[in-house]
């Protein structure tokens, strides 16, 4: 994974943060140059990532493309390390507003056709529906979030946002159940000190009151998630599993019943 890997980490904005200026600030000309530059460059980044890995990212090459000399990039970008920050970064967000519109519509949905938030079981489906169809159109982007570590690179804290937003957004329908007594309880399996300490991070930013075994099972649901996802994008299954989106489907579904969702 090429960003920090918080599980499920700790914050819960469940919608995009606000810019700290105002939309209606007017830019001066260079700085609408400069955004044009950067988007530019970044779009080239990303080209170059999805033609030759995100560990052979090169601002030379980059430059090259640009018909830039390599030091005017670094009016722009640091280095390379910054320059995949800004590509992660730019992963992150659009797959966090991705999952927050699929969990916008599907309490809409279910507010609209059932008179009220019914049906959470159902509601739970969207996000991962939504991360599946993000993966799959955007494999080289999923591949610097979640994909193999790039070596000699370390991304910052500022990745931990915007991860949340996509665990907020995830589970919205198991906190609103709860909030309403509509989670079904099963038979609570022990949870060691070491285990509690360890998802201790998602009790108290993601999940807090929620009981620590419910809190284990959502960690391990958003591995499971993750995972399934990841083996289609990078083409795991292939010759082995012949319609991945059943998998998938029925996959979502058990962990929907698994967290006491119907």
């Amino acid at each position: 994974m090429s960003a920090p890997a918080p599980v499920l980490a700790p914050s819960t904005p469940s919608t995009p943060s606000t810019p700290s200026t105002p939309a209606s600030a007017p830019r001066s000309a260079r700085e609408r140059v400069r955004e044009e530059m950067t988007a530019e460059i970044l779009a080239v980044a990303g080209a170059h990532v999805a033609r030759d890995g995100a560990a052979a990212l090169s601002l030379r090459s980059i430059a090259r493309d640009l018909g830039m000399a390599p030091s005017a990039l670094y009016r722009y970008f640091d280095g390379r390390d910054a320059l995949l920050t800004a590509l992660i970064l730019t992963g992150y967000e659009a797959l966090a507003a991705e999952a927050e519109r699929a969990a916008d519509g599907a309490r809409a949905r279910a507010t609209r056709e059932q008179g009220g938030p019914a049906h959470d079981a159902e509601r739970f489906l969207a996000v991962p529906r939504a991360l599946r169809h993000w993966a799959l159109g955007h494999p080289h982007q999923w591949g610097l979030i979640f994909g193999t570590p790039i070596p000699g690179y370390q991304a910052p804290e500022a990745t931990v946002e915007p991860y949340a937003r996509v665990a907020a957004a995830l589970v919205r329908p198991l906190v609103v159940a709860a909030e309403a007594g509509r989670l079904r309880r099963h038979e609570d399996r022990p949870v060691s000190d070491g285990l509690r300490a360890a998802v201790l991070p998602v009790s108290e930013g993601l999940l807090p009151g929620m009981p620590v075994e419910k809190v284990v099972l959502v960690v391990e649901a958003w591995t499971t998630l993750i995972g399934t996802i990841s083996l289609e994008v990078f083409g795991h299954w292939r010759n082995t599993v012949l319609e991945p989106e059943l998998l998938f489907e029925d996959s979502v579904r058990r962990l929907g019943e698994s967290l006491g969702l119907r």
